[in-house]
């Protein structure tokens, strides 16, 4: 099942339903739904001692009374009584009305809320560190104080946007964005964030926008750099001219545009490199180098190359090689596993935030961003997984289209193994209903050892001329891919079914698991002001 999100598991515990036995089932094997479960429970548990505790603070009943100053009102006789301001003393002990009490206790409701409205507890709520956040890296660069406020209020058309919590440092830069229509309620995912920008002092763009969540009153957008950042400061700037209203059909369009700077200087200045010098050769031909650890306030970066042999790079030429995908995870002295990277096992951690990748000089440069890799204060092994990338090849089957509804087929290629069922023209279903061009179907379905996303595909008629295909349908993930079409292959281009035809794969997401390598991680340093994470014992 997907993972659910804080706020739906918070509406079922505050609709007075426990939380359905599926989630619950599915939170024992995934840590973050665990998390999110816990945090839920406590949230509300909190908000109900905040909201109906037993006992009223000292001084309450009298600033309640205060307030009920020169108000009137009438007794069980129907006479008009006048509140007055009194001093507490033991003789006074006179017992409110029911009317009056009725009174008393609106003015509590409403006086309750009115504390949720306060700075203290409203921007409690509507914070990116609001009890939501279960990303340690995030508390850590809290605690180290690097949270900046660009001090950012931007009105327009009665809507108003705030930024006043940014956490900018070698690893990601992560903004709370708010939004407030004219009755002060908040607006989420209310901004396609496609002209926001993040840039040097000389304007280069240095990173790239990866995720955006949040609670359900602040827009957690997410950055990661696809460089080192060495620079002292950063530009941020965006252009806003409309806002969709959730859950409408209506845009409102105005000016919300916003511009400022960062200092990266104290950030900068906690950043701790711990070298890497590991490396390892797979038996297929790939050259994993490591490089370094960078433990930064809001997270660990890992940084390593990868290159291949001759005869490897013979398998995979052209770009195929940018399409390669490391699969490898870290876990501690019990074997547990603390963070994996595209990991195929279950259940397994994941803290990984990006990954990204660029060639340069002949070799494949990677950087992996991690909220939480505590190798500073446990000891970690780094263990390789596996790998793909795809590769050349030529697997291909036969194919008799109007027979094959009847007669399917099954082809066989690398561990794959996919069942073609029926083979008709029709409209491209990718296309609006009846408008695409007129195009060849094959109803698919398979289970695949490989990695599937990277597959080229082809289908050849009985004259020799080669059709491109693409395909539609879902694809699992796990030790075994299932694939299931809807419908299918498509063939594009081949409006009318041939005789005969050959499915061909030209390219295949090669996955390679006969791997067998770990080292331990050499011990971190811990960034002044967090040393008391480390156990004694490391």
């Amino acid at each position: 099942m997907r993972c659910s999100k804080l706020s739906q598991i918070k509406e079922s515990i505050r609709s007075g339903n426990s939380v359905d036995e599926e989630t619950r089932l599915h939170a024992q094997t995934c840590p973050e739904c665990q998390s999110l479960l816990r945090l839920a429970e406590e949230e509300e548990k909190a908000w109900g001692e905040l909201l109906f505790q037993a006992a009223l603070p000292d001084g309450f009943t009298e600033r309640v009374m205060a307030s009920l100053a020169d108000v009137e009102i009438e007794n069980e006789s129907g006479e008009q009584l006048l509140l007055i301001p009194f001093k507490r003393t033991r003789r006074t002990g006179r017992i409110i009305k029911k009317s009056a009490l009725w009174v008393a206790l609106l003015l509590i409701v409403t006086g309750t809320f009115t504390l949720y409205a306060q700075t203290s507890i409203a921007d409690w709520v509507r914070s990116i560190f609001s009890k939501e956040t279960t990303d340690s890296g995030m508390l850590d660069a809290r605690k180290l104080g690097i949270v900046q406020n660009p001090h950012v209020e931007v009105k327009d058309k009665g809507y108003t946007l705030e930024i006043d919590e940014v956490v900018a440092d070698a690893t990601r830069l992560v903004m709370g964005v708010k939004v407030t229509d004219p009755q002060g309620k908040a607006l989420v995912y209310a901004i396609d964030w496609n002209d926001l920008r993040i840039t040097d002092l000389n304007g280069n763009e240095v990173a790239e926008l990866r995720r955006i969540e949040g609670s359900d009153t602040v827009d957690k957008l997410t950055f990661v750099f696809v460089k080192e950042i060495p620079m002292d400061a950063l530009i941020v700037e965006a252009h806003v001219d409309r806002l969709q209203i959730p859950y409408t059909e209506r845009v409102v369009e105005g000016n919300w545009d916003f511009r400022f700077k960062l200092d990266m200087q104290k950030a900068n200045a906690m950043n701790i490199t711990t070298p890497l010098h590991e490396k390892y050769t797979t038996p297929d031909g790939m050259l994993i180098q490591m490089e370094k650890l960078v433990r930064t306030p809001s997270g660990v970066r890992l940084e390593l190359s990868t290159s291949l042999s001759r005869e490897a790079a013979k398998r995979s030429p052209g770009g195929l090689e940018a399409d390669q995908q490391l699969m490898f995870h870290f876990e501690n002295e019990q074997g547990e596993d603390i963070s994996s990277v595209n990991n195929l096992r279950a259940p397994h951690m994941e803290t990984i935030i990006s990954q990204n990748s660029e060639l340069r000089g002949g070799k494949r440069h990677w950087t992996f961003t991690f909220r939480y890799l505590p190798y500073d204060s446990q000891k970690l092994r780094f263990v390789l997984d596996g790998y793909s990338i795809p590769v050349r090849s030529s697997g291909s089957v036969e194919l008799v289209p109007n027979e094959l509804k009847r007669h399917p087929v099954v082809f066989k290629d690398q561990g794959d193994e996919l069942t073609l069922s029926d083979f008709w023209v029709d409209r491209d279903p990718n296309q609006q209903k009846g408008t695409g061009p007129t195009v060849s179907l094959i109803r698919m379905d398979g289970k695949f050892r490989n990695m599937f996303n990277h597959d080229e595909w082809i289908v050849k008629d009985s004259d020799g001329k080669e059709y491109p295909v693409t395909y539609r349908g879902s694809v699992g993930w796990g030790v075994l891919n299932e694939a299931a079409g809807d419908p299918g292959f498509i063939v594009n281009g081949m409006g009318k079914l041939p005789e005969k035809a050959t499915l061909i794969r030209t390219v295949t997401d090669k996955w390679y698991d006969n791997v067998e390598w770990s080292f331990e991680l050499p011990k971190g340093k811990s960034i002044p002001g967090l040393e008391n994470a480390a156990p004694p014992a490391y």
